[in-house]
């Protein structure tokens, strides 16, 4: 029995060692693996930059998505619990900078009038005996009350009826009732004379968009910065729908009191990720990924053969200013900046991928000269 119980931890002790480098052991022990037996030779696949070489095999391991035994994706794991005291924490160091107390300044406590932080005693009055408002005589105010008609009681009670004079009034007393012998009096004094307007009602006058009142050559400037701002704002891969709503945040793990359920929904929603990404590969897409975030972007089949087509001569520049030019719009152009560093690395791994797609490329020239 014991030799078994030292056989298995060595069998352990041999699984951990070919353990995939950049995968947390206890997010593999909490999530597991997934394995595939597709390997999907087409699409492109770029990591940080640096273009992978098909065919391609995703597989998962804990939090990690793995292409051909390559991390290229990686998710962000925390607790429910663990985000709310990090929050709490987080807003309780800034009540403290904001503190009075914390600061040094003097501060009153609601206790006795007494201070904290030193400073002087807030004084305090001495007992007085309370004085009775009965007196021998009226008062001054009653005195003022009487000569203009009355006290107090007097001015309450003709606010009073005043106020049910006024709701008698409103509502009045013509035909409030129907007659017995003809139902129609209600309507008999109504007037329905028209009575015109002092002044004639003005023309009306169609809207106007303030863009159409400007030139086009205005227009033009402002279409063209618009364009520029949101160029020099890509500068970070974006999520594409189809892979998954992720921001491009750095994935940081953190296991501490994660539950039941929420291991289950991190896998399902691990796998979810892996089987999208296969599925993509398999329709020709493009992919941009990170290895230490979960952002993915993703573009589609005509897309990726003309980038693959274009890419060898954008990248003999002496500079990625061509590249980011041509290709800014549509991928981001800091990725793009990565891409044309790793230039000499990924000319040598594409060569198949260009013949391919270049094969291709003129197959379905042929076939649409065909239709015609």
């Amino acid at each position: 029995m014991l030799n078994r119980i030292l056989l298995g931890m060595a069998l352990m002790g041999a699984c951990c060692a070919f353990a995939t480098e950049g995968v947390s052991d206890m997010a593999t022990k909490l999530f597991g693996k997934e394995e595939t037996s597709k390997r999907v030779a087409t699409g492109a696949v770029f990591v940080d930059g640096l273009y992978l070489k098909g065919p391609y095999s995703v597989t998962r391991e804990g939090n990690a998505i793995l292409i051909n035994g390559r991390v290229v994706s990686r998710f962000k794991v925390e607790s429910a619990v663990a985000n709310e005291k990090a929050k709490k924490a987080a807003t309780d160091t800034a009540a403290t900078k904001t503190d009075p107390a914390a600061s040094g300044e003097d501060v009153v406590s609601d206790q006795a009038g007494s201070t904290i932080n030193g400073g002087d005693p807030v004084p305090t009055l001495p007992n007085t005996e309370k004085t009775s408002r009965t007196s021998k005589g009226a008062s001054k105010f009653d005195t003022a009350l009487a000569k203009r008609g009355g006290g107090l009681e007097t001015t309450l009670a003709a606010k009073k009826r005043a106020k049910e004079l006024a709701a008698k009034s409103a509502t009045g007393t013509f035909n409030t009732s129907a007659t017995s012998s003809d139902p129609m009096a209600l309507f008999e004094e109504a007037d329905y004379t028209y009575t015109p307007p002092s002044k004639p009602e003005a023309k009306a006058v169609p809207y106007v968009r303030p863009a159409s009142q400007k030139s086009v050559k205005e227009r033009l400037e402002a279409f063209t910065l618009a364009e520029k701002a949101k160029a020099e704002k890509g500068t970070s891969i974006t999520t594409n729908p189809a892979a998954g709503d992720e921001e491009d945040v750095i994935a940081t793990e953190s296991f501490d009191d994660l539950s039941e359920q929420e291991i289950a929904d991190y896998i399902k929603k691990f796998s979810t990720r892996r089987a999208t990404l296969e599925k993509l590969l398999e329709a020709d897409s493009l992919l941009l990924l990170a290895s230490n975030t979960s952002a993915t972007k993703v573009e589609k089949r005509p897309i990726m053969w003309r980038f693959v087509l274009s890419l060898g001569k954008l990248c003999e520049t002496p500079s990625a200013d061509k590249l980011q030019n041509q290709w800014g719009r549509t991928l981001p152009r800091a990725y793009l900046q990565k891409i044309y560093d790793n230039r000499v690395s990924n000319s040598t791994e594409m060569k198949t991928l260009v013949l391919r797609v270049t094969r291709e490329d003129k197959e379905a020239r042929e076939r649409s000269k065909n239709r015609l």
